[in-house]
């Protein structure tokens, strides 16, 4: 009876804790979406140290959000966690690198950001039978950031601020979204 006992309040607790780290992750992209879109309607500048902290921050975010997919899911998407890892090593970068030129960073931040999505795309293709609503979103997101960096590379500079926009819409569509498979997903358990 013990055994069973301990059992079942470690499996609680294993929920509980992967259920908290949902819900900082959900918060975590609404809070980063918003934030963004204070910056342009405040007409605040994108410099260096912002770009670099929000890209650490989605890296960081990503990095969580693996944690909270299932065992199965988790070994299907190793190459996301590689992304997520890279992704806060770029902020990382951008962050540390003080002279950096803004044109050079423009095409670094839109060539890793091709290079993330599509791995994301990938995982999003491994994984879409097992949850298609969030990962059909992320398909198309990651499409839309494809397009949108490609853009970033090209006009450097002046593709900031729509870049941006960008990202603070897509980090809240993704926050909504995964509200919504927590709803679903906690619902099926009860």
């Amino acid at each position: 009876m013990g055994a069973k006992y301990d059992l079942i309040v470690s499996m609680m607790r294993r929920n509980f804790l992967r259920s908290a780290l949902e819900m900082i992750v959900d918060v975590g992209f609404l809070i980063l979406g918003i934030t963004i879109l204070t910056f342009i309607f405040q007409n605040q500048p994108f410099d260096r140290p912002v770009i670099g902290a929000l890209i650490l921050a989605v890296g960081v975010l990503d990095f969580a959000d693996f944690f909270t997919w299932q065992y199965a899911t988790k070994m299907r998407s190793i190459q996301s966690l590689i992304a997520a890892v890279l992704n806060v090593a770029l902020g990382v970068v951008i962050l540390s690198v003080h002279n950096m030129d803004p044109k050079i960073m423009c095409i670094i931040w839109g060539a890793c950001s091709v290079a993330f999505s599509i791995t994301k795309i990938i995982t999003c293709i491994v994984n879409i039978t097992y949850q298609p609503l969030i990962n059909g979103a992320k398909i198309i997101l990651n499409i839309l950031e494809i397009v949108f960096s490609i853009i970033l590379m090209i006009r450097t500079i002046n593709a900031i601020p729509s870049h941006m926009l960008f990202l603070a819409i897509s980090l809240i569509v993704e926050a909504f979204i995964l509200f919504i498979e927590f709803i679903i997903n906690h619902n099926q358990k009860l």
